[in-house]
Formats: structure tokens, sequence, C-alpha cells
């Protein structure tokens, strides 16, 4: 078995409060990573952590991002996955989102049809639920009861067999790593 860490997190950017405010949740951003020191965390937000545009595909620099909001906050969750779906995952991260990372777009317009229950996909268009969600379902890792383009950040920390390993801020995080 192997693992990946799903990371639900929050800035409080006006943007995050904005998405808090309509989605009452408080982690409103989702990345995931393969490894557990977090090298490498994949999503779709800003491209530059201080300014929201332009906006994608994204790997992001948690280290930046901690210094930039210092008070960012996390929960990582931890999913054993088969080493058969770690590859697979591995494969559709290189080849789809990574080796023509210029080609996807942050999915602005797709964002309210998730609160309005309404399927909207765009190609190379996603949020980062969406994102997340498509390559869990692509990987064979997880399947969900309605398309992924309604995925909101909460379906995906709800996700059965779900281990929280960390909970507080991104500055303490790399402390323990």
């Amino acid at each position: 078995m192997k693992k990946i860490y799903i990371m639900a997190s929050y800035t409080g950017t006006i943007f995050s409060r904005f998405l808090t405010l309509f989605s009452e949740e408080k982690y409103v951003h989702i990345s995931l990573s393969l490894d557990k020191e977090f090298k490498k965390v994949y999503s779709f937000g800003r491209k530059n952590p201080r300014r929201i545009l332009p906006a994608g595909f994204i790997e992001e620099n948690l280290k930046l991002i901690s210094t930039v909001y210092t008070n960012s906050v996390t929960k990582i969750y931890e999913l054993e996955v088969t080493a058969k779906q770690h590859e697979t995952l591995k494969l559709i991260l290189k080849e789809k989102f990574i080796n023509n990372a210029s080609k996807y777009k942050y999915n602005i317009k797709g964002l309210p049809m998730i609160n309005f229950n309404l399927r909207y996909q765009r190609k190379y268009h996603y949020v980062c639920s969406q994102f997340c969600a498509k390559v869990l379902i692509d990987s064979g890792i997880t399947d969900f009861d309605k398309d992924y383009s309604l995925i909101k950040p909460k379906d995906l920390v709800e996700l059965e067999n779900l281990k929280l390993v960390y909970e507080g801020t991104i500055n303490d995080l790399f402390k323990l790593n």
C-alpha cells in the first residue's frame, strides 16, 4: 500500500473569506500531495500567492504561502491507496496536468455552479475541489455519488478511510518536517 495526502486549507485572503461565507465551511481550499514531506503539492489556485490572478493548475509553494499568509491553517488527511492507483495518479498528474500546465485555468464560472448544484464542466478549467475529485476518480482511488464538477472541499475530507494526520498552521507543519 502507498499513501497520498489531501490538504484542506484556509489562508484568510479576501477570496477565501468570500468562499467561506458562501460555503459555510472554514477550509475552502483543497490540495493533493503524493509525499508526506509535501515537496510536491498540486491544486488549482493562484499562480502567485500574492495576487488573485492569474490562476490555474499549480504546484503549490507551501513555504512561500506560509510566509505570505502567516496564519494559514490546514488539516492534512492521509489515504492509503494501492501501488497501481498511486502509479496511475502520478501518471495522470504528470501527463495530463504537469506537462500541459499552461493550458489549465481556474474555473471561475463554474465556482458558483457548485453551490447551486448545477453540473458545469469546461475543458481545461477546474477549481481545486474539482481537480482533486477528477484525478482521484480517474486514478480509480474513489468515486462520488455526483459529478466531479459538483464536488466541494468538504466532500473530499469526508471520504471513507481518511486519517487526519495534522491540524494546525502551515508554518508549524514545516517545523515538523
